[in-house]
């Protein structure tokens, strides 16, 4: 049985910058930067959010792939 749990992904802030905080993905790439005197924690979780969900579907759409060539492998 394949495995079709959905992608984990942890993010943290870098406030290594005291004017900038940055939302960083857990291998560090940039995912957002929001000025430290104006972030909100709403603001934050939604750019966290809708980050993960495009990566979901990236993942679901190689899936996808993954199973439309098994299919055709074994169809030939």
């Amino acid at each position: 049985m394949e495995d079709h749990r959905l992608p984990a992904f942890n993010y943290y802030l870098d406030e290594s910058d005291p004017d900038v905080l940055i939302l960083r993905l857990q291998d560090g790439s940039f995912i957002a930067a929001f000025s430290a005197s104006g972030a909100t924690k709403e603001g934050i979780l939604e750019a966290a959010k809708e980050d993960y969900w495009e990566r979901v579907r990236a993942h679901a759409a190689r899936q996808d792939k993954g199973i439309e060539g098994q299919r055709s492998a074994s169809s030939a």
